[in-house]
C-alpha cells in the first residue's frame, strides 16, 4: 500500500504543470543605463542584470553557489539583459521568481545540474569576548547610513550579514554562519572604512568590489571573526547558456 501510494503522488507531482509566463520578452541590453529591479503583482521588470542574477533568482541560490563560466556568474559581466515578463494570474513574489527557470531554459538554451564539492569557506564566529551587537526590537530589516561614516544595521539576521560578506571580494568565498546566534540584531559597522556622508548606494557598490579587508575590523566593532575552513557546499553548475537570448 505505502508503494501503490508513494506512486500516485509521483503521478500526481508529475501531472502538475510548471506555472509560466504568458508573456515575456528577454533581450540583450544593448542600450546601458542603470538597473532596474522590480516585482509586481503579476509581473517581472529586470534591465541591465546578468544571466547570473536571473539563474540565482530562479533557483533560489546564492551567488557563491553558482559555478559556471565567467560571463554568466561573474557580477561585473558585460553581458547584460532585460526582461520583462507578466504571468496571466497574480502570483507571488517567489513563484514570478520560479516562473524564470523555464523561461531562461527556452530563451538562452539553459542546462543546469547541482552537486556537492568540499570548498574553502570562512565560519563567521564569535570572537573571544562575544559579540557586541544587541538584540533588534522587532521591526523591519534595514540598512541606513551611519553619521560616522558607516552603517546603521536594523533587525539584521546573521544569515543576511554572511550573505553580504559572501559577496566582498577581500572576503573571496563562501562565508557559513556558526555564531549560533539565531535571533535579528542590531549594530553599527564601518566594514568598508567609509568616510561620513556616505549612502546606501556607496554600501551596494562597496559590497561588490570592495579590496578592503573587513577581518580586523568584524572583530574590533562587532566581535565577529572569519574562521578559515573547508566545506561541502552545494552548487548549481551552468553546463551551458547562450549568450544571445531568443526573444520568441
Amino acid at each position: 500500500m505505502r508503494t501503490a501510494s508513494l506512486a500516485v503522488v509521483l503521478l500526481i507531482a508529475q501531472a502538475v504543470p510548471v506555472r509560466q509566463f504568458d508573456v515575456a520578452s528577454v533581450k540583450a541590453n544593448t542600450r546601458g543605463g542603470g538597473t532596474t529591479r522590480r516585482i509586481e503583482q503579476q509581473s517581472l521588470t529586470y534591465l541591465n542584470v546578468t544571466l547570473g542574477e536571473f539563474i540565482m533568482m530562479a533557483y533560489d541560490v546564492k551567488r557563491y553557489q553558482l559555478a559556471g563560466e565567467d560571463w554568466v556568474i561573474n557580477n561585473g559581466s558585460p553581458n547584460r539583459y532585460d526582461i520583462v515578463a507578466k504571468a496571466s494570474a497574480p502570483a507571488s513574489e517567489s513563484e514570478l521568481r520560479g516562473m524564470l527557470a523555464p523561461l531562461l531554459a527556452e530563451r538562452f538554451h539553459l542546462k543546469v545540474h547541482r552537486e556537492t564539492r568540499v570548498l574553502p569557506v570562512y565560519a563567521l564566529v564569535q570572537a573571544k569576548g562575544g559579540a557586541k551587537i544587541k538584540e533588534g526590537d522587532g521591526g523591519p530589516q534595514s540598512v541606513s547610513p551611519d553619521l560616522g561614516g558607516g552603517f546603521r544595521f536594523q533587525n539584521y539576521p546573521m544569515g543576511a550579514l554572511v550573505s553580504m560578506l559572501s559577496l566582498m571580494r577581500s572576503v573571496n568565498r563562501p562565508v557559513i554562519d556558526q555564531t549560533g546566534l539565531a535571533g535579528r540584531y542590531t549594530f553599527t559597522a564601518n566594514l568598508q572604512d567609509f568616510g561620513a556622508g556616505a549612502s546606501a548606494e556607496d554600501l551596494k557598490i562597496a559590497v561588490a568590489n570592495s579590496d578592503i579587508a573587513v577581518f580586523g575590523a568584524l572583530e574590533q566593532q562587532l566581535g565577529l571573526k572569519l574562521n578559515a575552513d573547508r566545506q561541502p557546499i552545494d552548487l548549481l553548475v551552468v553546463d551551458r547558456a547562450d549568450r544571445v537570448p531568443t526573444d520568441d
